[in-house]
């Protein structure tokens, strides 16, 4: 039988030096593309977060200053992947904050809260380090308080001043997470708000006239305090579940206004139903309100604070000073697109309010702003086109605009005439007192 070796394949001498090269070039190509790969090996990929994974992360990642949402999200992807039923973590905990029994009894973050509830099990989390952050920082320890916590998480807080920095078992633990959070923080629903990084989404579902038969409920929730319009409402209603009073969103949110549970409980009086929207919209109403009176010491439009507050929670904003992250202010962007749509609506005008020119408030482009023609049937789902204003409606909108103070710092918002660029809410609508970030 006929050998094949390099000379038969190649043919002749000259041919096999010729190919002997071609193999020597392609060993050396080969081991350079080794040398490339090696040289990329700090580059890491995370895993996608779900929506539920988002929102618990966004809310947490603020607990305190060494900790960030893009932090946060890496320590759980080295901690054990994003799994919510991990049965033991790399730390040695379980689920996907990776928490012994121990550590969840202590740091639950309220009465009953579940291990599998992933907002509570992060929100422990993010208590449980900036424990250790201060700790570590007591101890004395000198360097960056988020990597010695870290360490501390993970092999213990007395380790740390052993050692006098990250110890060497925890090093891996540390870089690893470390890399995850740089790969988070460079995407854009991690970018801090006001970032270089931060885009508002590209595109919002269409409004969609308010039914007729929340008119009343919208304009009774629209008159509990002079911060909340009943635009803003019907704004907030359609960016919230679009008017279906049968949403459940991916982390609790209940009904047509998105009421957590603990929200519901707070605002709500003995007997009322989160699934009737007669009843939840003005209680929804009533809790702004109340946010705004809470969030008055903060600096920024009272009722802007309390929507974010509505979004990602009254202690996140709190402890933001603000607008907490990016995710935050793209629903508080497309909720004042939708509340220039509403401010068209004359079914949700107080009798007594003043009308401003009709160029103050110009069409969103991501919103078709129109006002539906009586007995066009109203629709929660868009099927259903709104017709043209009717002659009689021909006049200058009406607002309910408060006007700013002289003295206020110019609106820093995205874009110079944007939802939140001068004019206020909606692309030049009216400013809610003080509108700055």
């Amino acid at each position: 039988m006929r050998s094949f070796g390099l000379r038969t394949i190649t043919g002749t001498d000259r041919g096999m030096r010729a190919g002997l090269a071609a193999v020597i070039a392609l060993v050396l190509v080969v081991g350079l593309g080794w040398g490339f790969a090696y040289a990329d090996k700090d580059t890491v990929v995370g895993r996608a977060l779900s929506g539920e994974q988002l929102t618990a992360v966004y809310r947490a990642g603020h607990a305190c200053p060494a900790l960030t949402s893009g932090r946060l999200a890496g320590q759980l992807m080295v901690e054990s992947a994003l799994d919510p039923a991990a049965a033991r973590t790399l730390s040695g905990g379980r689920g996907i904050a990776g928490l012994t029994d121990e550590q969840w009894r202590r740091w639950a973050p309220w009465p009953g809260a579940r291990r599998d509830d992933t907002g509570a099990s992060v929100l422990a989390l993010a208590h449980l380090m900036c424990n250790l952050v201060g700790q570590v920082r007591a101890s004395g320890v000198d360097g960056d308080g988020w990597r010695l916590a870290l360490a501390a998480f993970l092999s213990g807080v007395a380790k740390v001043p052993e050692a006098g920095r990250v110890p060497r078992k925890a090093s891996d633990y540390v870089g690893q997470a470390g890399k995850y959070a740089a790969y988070y923080e460079k995407l854009p629903q991690f970018a801090s708000a006001g970032s270089a990084r931060f885009t508002a989404a590209a595109s919002v579902p269409e409004a969609v006239p308010l039914p007729d038969e929340l008119v009343g409920a919208v304009v009774a929730a629209g008159s509990r305090c002079p911060e909340v319009s009943p635009a803003a409402i019907a704004g907030q209603l359609m960016a919230l579940s679009g008017f279906n009073a049968e949403q459940r969103g991916t982390s609790g949110q209940l009904g047509i206004a998105g009421f957590s549970d603990d929200l519901w409980q707070e605002n709500a009086p003995k007997g009322a139903s989160v699934w009737d929207p007669r009843q939840a919209v003005p209680v929804l109403g009533s809790a702004l309100c109340r946010l705004v009176r809470e969030l008055t010491a903060l600096p920024g439009d009272p009722y802007l604070l309390a929507a974010a507050a509505w979004h990602a929670g009254v202690d996140t904003v709190r402890r933001a000073g603000g607008v907490p992250d990016v995710m935050t202010r793209v629903y508080l962007e497309t909720a004042a697109a939708y509340t220039a749509y509403y401010q068209l609506d004359t079914r949700l005008a107080p009798p007594s309010a003043p009308s401003p020119s009709p160029s103050s408030v110009p069409a969103s482009p991501s919103v078709r702003p129109s006002v539906p023609a009586k007995g066009v049937p109203a629709t929660t789902r868009g099927a259903t086109k709104p017709a043209p204003p009717p002659a009689t409606t021909a006049k200058a909108p009406v607002t309910t605009s408060v006007p700013t103070s002289a003295s206020t710092p110019p609106n820093t918002g995205v874009g110079p005439r944007g939802p939140f660029g001068p004019g206020g809410p909606g692309g030049g609508g009216p400013c809610w007192r003080r509108c700055r970030w």
